[in-house]
């Protein structure tokens, strides 16, 4: 078993630091990470889209596009572009799953069609509109600061939380819904919340105190992120969303976390501000 670790923790921690690298790199310019965040919300999309074609789900594989797209808007227009974006995108893409139904000649019950509309809004809000926090906030005052202050944080307690539950892990914390997250390993997650959250407090103005909020918050969206996309998942009946990323899965099975966490980090900045 120590060895079936090993064998799968070297690429993981390799793909995981060039993605550490990337991502550093990209914070040179606000642009720059909203192209990288962009890409990622295209793959992440097209992972949840095809998972929720696999069972049923007629998706657009074109929301892949527009997920982009919507993040871009956020960078040029903010929360307007964000907002506006999702409407378009939304109407485009019900238009385009008419017009397949139409072509195909297709029968469908009305009940199906509806739910294939909000299985394609779910995807939209879930994946670039969430997102779009994290170009709000890295276009926002320090917001290269927040945004790096957010990420060592989510990467804190994913990292705290993913060794000592590997590892040292024995307690299950919710077998039924995450089978691999041990009570051990929320336990180092906590620990790697208040190591991220006084980070903050080194790069942003916020307090002693706030890092600690700031921390506990970011812990809860990072767990709760985690615990959401396992459940989805299970109900999808997949073990990875992709397999892009080797020792991690898919785009979306990386960025989880980060997801939830670019909201709260957004709301919780405008305190400082």
């Amino acid at each position: 078993m120590a060895q079936a670790n090993t064998k799968t923790l070297g690429p993981r921690l390799v793909v995981g630091f060039s993605l550490g690298g990337v991502l550093l790199l990209s914070l040179l310019h606000p642009l720059a990470f909203t192209s990288l965040v962009a890409v990622a919300s295209g793959f992440a999309s097209a992972e949840l889209s095809y998972a929720m074609r696999s069972s049923g789900w007629h998706v657009p594989r074109i929301v892949a596009l527009f997920a982009p797209a919507i993040l871009l808007a956020t960078y040029f227009f903010g929360a307007t572009g964000q907002w506006l974006g999702l409407l378009v995108a939304f109407a485009m893409l019900v238009a385009w799953r008419v017009l397949t139904l139409i072509a195909g000649k297709e029968s469908q019950s009305l009940k199906q069609t509806l739910r294939d509309f909000g299985g394609t809004a779910f995807v939209l809000v879930y994946v670039p509109v969430l997102l779009g926090f994290a170009i709000q906030l890295v276009n926002g005052d320090n917001g290269v600061s927040w945004v790096l202050g957010m990420v060592l944080t989510v990467v804190a307690i994913d990292t705290f939380g993913y060794l000592i539950g590997r590892f040292f892990g024995r307690t299950k914390l919710s077998p039924e819904i995450s089978p691999k997250k041990t009570w051990e390993g929320l336990g180092a997650s906590i620990v790697g919340a208040l190591v991220g959250g006084q980070l903050v407090v080194l790069l942003t103005p916020a307090t002693f105190w706030f890092g600690l909020l700031f921390g506990a918050a970011i812990l809860l969206s990072s767990v709760l992120g985690d615990l959401s996309e396992s459940l989805l998942k299970r109900d999808l009946n997949v073990k990875d969303m992709g397999n892009v990323l080797p020792g991690h899965g898919g785009v979306l099975d990386r960025i989880d976390s980060l997801i939830p966490s670019s909201f709260i980090a957004f709301i919780m900045s405008q305190i400082v501000f």
